[in-house]
């Protein structure tokens, strides 16, 4: 495993807290941005919204078999499970996660529809043509290789099968350069991120047709916000913890507050959007 993959296992493992307060992690075990619109009164129904548009983006059935590359605690696989009926294998680079995920589905009686192992998504054990759907939700960004990844899903889906991925996207692969950007991938620990016109281009490479990209950044501006007061609160907390108790947050946690700050400012400055991606082998 290299440093960077060891990186992003501690970065999840030790922000899992963060998550629980200020992401609603308990109910929805998601840790993506929602997709708010009229149908969502709450923050928690826009991360289950999400995963509902994702689903019926990708015409996710029951009797499909997906591969959710990424899985964090299992978030996803655990809605298409309950909502759809179909069986999912979760995949992440976390031990922690996959046990995790492996116990709240046995909560929820989610066991004979979902597996949750260890495994990198860009080198997977899966032999050739396993799965129907393979999803990538806000987990592709930390792929050393984009590229590789879609290559490696396109090797593991039926002739049929689709690859969605949702995630944060540059609108011009140069942003990676700019100053907001790279502060917050830096927080984040993301080495970079793609371009919808890159990703596109990699499903066709691959050999996926029907092709298409969606823009929802409007529909996940209300996570944007959340992250922004989520900042500000991490500030006075931060200036509160120094005052009083001589503690501040350590150069990691004080990266990961400012993260917060910057993926508002860039995507208020159009420095990035919000995308879906789908294709079919």
């Amino acid at each position: 495993m290299s440093p960077y993959e060891q990186d992003i296992i501690h970065y999840y493992e030790t922000q899992e807290a963060s998550y629980t307060d200020g992401w609603d992690l308990r109910n929805s075990h998601a840790m993506h941005y929602g997709y708010k619109d009229a149908t969502t009164q709450t923050f928690g129904a826009t991360l289950l919204r999400m995963n509902a548009v994702l689903a019926k983006t990708a015409n996710i059935q029951a009797t499909d078999t997906v591969l959710d590359a990424g899985c964090g605690v299992g978030g996803s696989s655990l809605y298409l499970a309950q909502q759809i009926g179909c069986h999912c294998t979760g995949i992440t680079l976390s031990q922690k996660q996959a046990a995790k995920a492996t116990v709240t589905a046995s909560h929820k009686g989610l066991t004979h529809l979902t597996t949750f192992t260890h495994m990198s998504y860009l080198n997977t054990t899966f032999a050739s043509n396993s799965f129907d759907v393979v999803w990538g939700l806000e987990s592709i960004c930390y792929a050393t290789n984009k590229k590789a990844f879609v290559q490696e899903a396109y090797r593991l889906l039926k002739p049929g099968g689709r690859l969605i991925i949702a995630d944060g996207m540059v609108t011009n692969f140069e942003n990676n350069n700019h100053p907001i950007i790279k502060n917050w991938l830096k927080g984040w620990l993301v080495n970079y991120l793609e371009s919808p016109a890159n990703f596109v281009n990699y499903y066709k490479q691959a050999g996926f047709n029907k092709v298409t990209y969606t823009d929802i950044t409007d529909n996940t501006k209300a996570s944007s916000r959340r992250l922004l007061l989520i900042y500000y609160a991490s500030k006075l907390w931060g200036l509160w913890r120094k005052v009083t108790l001589r503690y501040n947050w350590t150069p990691k946690q004080e990266l990961n507050i400012n993260a917060c700050k910057y993926q508002y400012q860039g995507m208020q400055q159009g420095l990035w959007g919000y995308g879906m991606v789908v294709g079919t082998k």
